[in-house]
C-alpha cells in the first residue's frame, strides 16, 4: 500500500491494485484515508520551517565535512541525522493538527471516491509518461532531427498520416524532430516529439490492449471538442491523455501546466480524429 502510494510500483503492478481495489471497497476507503494523511501530513510539516540557523549550521557542515572520492559524494552521517530528527518533531506537530482538525467520515468517503478516480488516472497516465522518459530523457539527444520520408519509415503506413496532421496543428515555433516505433515495458508506442527552442513535447500513441481511463471521473479531466482529456502532474512532468475506441494517446512534456494544457487541447482533436479512422 506504501509503495503505491508512493508511486514506486511498476505499471502492471498499479493495474493489479487497481483492479483489486474495484471489488474491496474496504481496502480503497483505508487506501484514501491515507492518502489524505499523507498530503495534509505534507501540508503540515511544509508549515513548519525549522529554525534557519539550525539549516546553515547544517549546510556548513556538509560544505565542511562532505568529501569527493572518485566521483561519489561521501557525506557525514550527523547532518542527516539531525534533518531526520527535526522532519520526525514537525511531523508529529502536523499528525497532531490533522488529528485535531480532521473530517468526518462522511467527508472521508467523499474524498475518497474522487482520490479513486484520481489514482486511476494517474496510473494510465504513467504509461505515456514512462515513454517519455525513455525516449526524450534518456534516448534522444537534442540534435536528433528525422525528415518527414523517416519518419514515415519509421512509424508505418497506418500512423504516418500523424506527421502532417501535427504539423497543421502545431503552435507557433514549434516543429516535429522524432516520429517513430518504440517499445517500453513490453510495450508498443508511435511517439512524435515537438521541439521549440529548449522545450520538447512528446505525442504518444498506443493500444489499448484493456486498459482505459475510468468512466465518469470527475476530477483532473477537461472538455475540449466532445473528448474527455485527463491531466496530472506526475514526476516532475505535465501529462494528459485520452482514449479512442482502440488507442491512448497521451501529450507529455516538463512545461508549465497552462502551456502544456493549451498544446494538448489543441493537439487533442485532430489526433482523436485520425484515430477514430484507424
Amino acid at each position: 500500500m506504501d509503495a503505491y502510494i508512493s508511486n514506486e510500483l511498476l505499471i502492471e503492478t498499479n493495474q493489479d491494485v487497481l483492479q483489486h481495489l474495484e471489488d474491496c471497497p474496504a481496502g480503497s476507503e483505508l487506501l484514501q484515508v491515507r492518502f489524505r494523511l499523507k498530503d495534509q501530513l505534507k501540508q503540515a510539516v511544509n508549515s513548519e520551517p525549522g529554525p534557519s540557523a539550525l539549516r546553515d549550521r547544517i549546510q556548513a557542515r556538509i560544505r565542511d565535512e562532505g568529501s569527493i572520492w572518485e566521483g561519489r559524494a561521501v557525506w557525514p552521517r550527523w547532518p542527516l541525522a539531525a534533518a531526520a530528527v527535526l522532519l520526525l518533531g514537525l511531523s508529529a506537530v502536523g499528525a497532531l493538527r490533522l488529528w485535531n482538525s480532521r473530517g468526518s467520515s462522511s467527508e472521508v468517503t467523499r474524498t475518497a471516491h474522487d482520490l479513486t478516480f484520481s489514482e486511476q488516472v494517474a496510473a494510465v497516465l504513467k504509461i505515456g509518461i514512462s515513454d517519455h522518459i525513455h525516449c526524450v530523457i534518456e534516448s534522444h539527444s537534442d540534435e536528433d532531427l528525422l525528415t518527414s520520408e523517416q519518419m514515415a519509415y519509421e512509424m508505418g503506413p497506418n500512423y504516418e498520416g500523424l506527421v502532417p496532421l501535427l504539423k497543421a496543428e502545431l503552435p507557433e515555433g514549434f516543429f516535429i524532430s522524432v516520429g517513430h516505433r518504440c517499445d517500453v515495458n513490453d510495450r508498443e508506442f508511435v511517439h512524435l516529439v515537438l521541439k521549440h527552442s529548449d522545450k520538447v513535447v512528446s505525442v504518444l500513441v498506443t493500444e489499448r490492449e484493456g486498459l482505459s481511463f475510468p468512466a465518469g471521473a470527475r476530477v483532473s479531466s477537461v472538455k475540449t471538442a466532445g473528448i474527455t482529456m485527463h491531466q496530472d502532474r506526475l514526476q516532475s512532468l505535465e501529462a494528459a491523455g485520452f482514449q479512442s475506441r482502440g488507442h491512448l494517446a497521451f501529450v507529455v512534456s516538463s512545461l508549465e501546466h497552462e502551456e502544456h494544457l493549451q498544446i494538448a487541447t489543441r493537439l487533442a482533436p485532430a489526433v482523436s480524429r485520425f484515430l477514430e479512422q484507424l
